[in-house]
């Protein structure tokens, strides 16, 4: 790794002009910010418009054999931000490639480009009048609906599930060619946005979670705006209540009863996302105390874990649903149920009770469950990234939640385990003694992303401007990863920082396919090097 990067340079710049191919210090160390203790340092940053202008792109860097490496909008908080795999590649933002190009209103998709946000399509079928939904995750309204697509993350309704609910990928490949994957590559095809697998092999899965080309469009599917929408929160008191609640909740989404994503989230998940740690109140000590910790819990109205879903459809459909998830919950959890009408009046009456002194528990019941109602019918928000600034000692600030801009330290871990109380209880039993070993909190959410399989999201949360906690966050981090995958829960995606340990074998033939087709479509090996890719693991220049 590693051409001639000035003549490069100069090629670049006719092609996107000057103002778009940076090397200047202050933009080099915008890039190199991260989230973890210490980022990667690229040597430029490119930014195209177009289709065309990343084809040219490629091709230069082809030539010269200068590694790039493709960001959507670099928001990739906890898994290496806007950070290559390693220092000096250049980066590839793709952020002003933002078209919208078409919505189907009657088919429920949309095609757009990488550049595109949670925020943006949201106010463009707003906007436009359009009855369809955009599934959102909690990574805020700056955050690429492409690049979390490619990444497999997954959201809130029955299209959680974000890889599987879109189709036609547009990939640039390495010496310049395009590619569109499903029925796209026929000039004719009436079905490129609406049929995934296509003609022949299915390729879209090659363009997800790899080094193996760029995309610069795909059609995402939309959820028809539905007669109803019932959010459904309970609490489960206490730990020893979560494995049966699982197993009750895998057969309701087994039996389609339940269709959308749960997210079940531990107590201290819920309060990261809602204030700072307690400083004062533990005069610095860390971990949380066990006493401190059911104080806070008690006060925020929480239980060791709690969860979140909702019902979409007709009113008997959703009506029908809650039924059986109360009827299936009964003598375990209390199952509390929210929809507009019912958030409309209880702010409409706020100032009135306010007026009164007793308004104060139900403002703060509002605050907590209005963003995550937006969720819900695919309204983007900030509020949930607040739980990375956990352990700062930094003032919180109110009008950016941006990790980056904050100076937050985490590191994120998403290992995926069946659907069982027995996995989960296994998975607990293994990671939460680590965390207490190195002194951090155990924040913890568990997501149904199918009625088969929990995806989780362990969160090492650490004050980034503390040397000391982050040279723990870091092994505390490494031991985790080893941990899960020593017992076969393997995360569904992973940061850079542990590129080079997803291969745990030299005999593993999988890793070598990807290795061999990295060497057919990119021989160069120009294209994001190290990235999902570890038999051709790069060395830094």
């Amino acid at each position: 790794m590693g051409g001639n990067l000035e003549p490069a340079i100069g090629e670049w710049r006719q092609c996107l002009g000057q103002g778009y191919v940076c090397t200047d210090e202050t933009t080099l160390n915008h890039y190199a910010r991260s989230t973890q203790p210490r980022g990667t340092r690229p040597a430029a940053v490119l930014r195209p418009q177009t289709r065309d202008e990343v084809c040219t792109v490629v091709r230069i860097a082809s030539r010269h054999c200068i590694p790039i490496y493709p960001v959507s909008r670099g928001k990739n908080w906890g898994y290496g931000d806007a950070c290559a795999v390693t220092d000096g590649q250049v980066i590839l933002d793709l952020s002003r490639m933002n078209r919208i190009w078409e919505v189907n209103e009657a088919l429920a998709y949309a095609v757009i480009e990488p550049g595109v946000t949670q925020q943006q399509l949201h106010d463009y079928l707003a906007a436009h009048g359009h009855r369809l939904w955009l599934d959102v995750t909690g990574a805020g309204p700056d955050a690429s609906v492409i690049g979390n697509t490619l990444e497999r993350g997954f959201g809130h309704t029955p299209y959680g599930d974000h890889y599987q609910c879109s189709a036609g990928y547009e990939v640039v490949l390495a010496d310049g060619r395009t590619l569109t994957t499903g029925f796209g590559h026929y000039g004719n095809a009436e079905a490129s946005y609406i049929y995934k697998a296509g003609l022949g092999p299915s390729l879209d899965g090659l363009f997800s979670q790899s080094n193996l080309g760029v995309v610069t469009k795909m059609g995402v599917w939309l959820l028809p705006k539905p007669e109803r929408l019932l959010g459904f929160f309970f609490s489960i008191p206490e730990d020893d209540g979560l494995p049966e609640v699982i197993e009750r909740l895998r057969e309701l989404r087994l039996a389609g009863v339940v269709q959308s994503t749960v997210h079940i989230a531990n107590d201290l998940r819920v309060l990261s996302a809602r204030q700072s740690y307690p400083w004062a109140l533990t005069q610095g000590a860390t971990p949380l105390n066990p006493a401190v910790r059911l104080q806070l819990r008690k006060n925020a109205g929480l239980g060791a874990w709690n969860a979140l879903g909702a019902f979409y459809g007709s009113r008997e459909m959703v009506s029908a649903g809650r039924r059986a998830l109360k009827r299936s919950l009964a003598g375990m959890v209390t199952l509390k149920t929210v929809n507009e009408r019912r958030l409309r009046i209880a702010e409409a009456i706020l100032p009135w009770l306010n007026r009164l002194g007793i308004g104060g528990r139900i403002a703060d019941q509002l605050r907590a469950v209005r963003p995550v109602f937006e969720l819900l019918r695919g309204t983007p928000s900030s509020e949930h990234l607040a739980g990375a600034g956990w352990r700062s000692r930094n003032e919180r600030n109110s009008k950016s939640f941006d990790p980056l801009d904050n100076g937050w330290g985490i590191y994120w871990l998403s290992p995926v385990l069946p659907m069982t109380g027995t996995a989960a209880r296994a998975l607990l039993g293994i990671v939460e003694p680590i965390f207490q070993r190195f002194a951090f909190e155990p924040l913890i959410t568990m997501t149904s992303i199918t009625a088969r399989a929990l995806c989780c999201v362990l969160t090492v949360a650490y004050d980034r401007e503390n040397p000391a906690e982050s040279a723990a966050a870091q092994e505390c981090y490494d031991r985790l990863f080893d941990a899960v995958m020593e017992v076969g829960f393997i995360p569904y995606r992973v940061g850079i920082q542990s590129m080079a340990g997803i291969s745990t074998s030299n005999a593993d033939v999988f890793w070598d396919v990807v290795g061999t087709l990295k060497d057919a479509l990119d021989p160069a090996a120009i294209l994001a090097p190290g990235r999902y890719n570890p038999r051709r693991f790069p060395q830094s220049p």
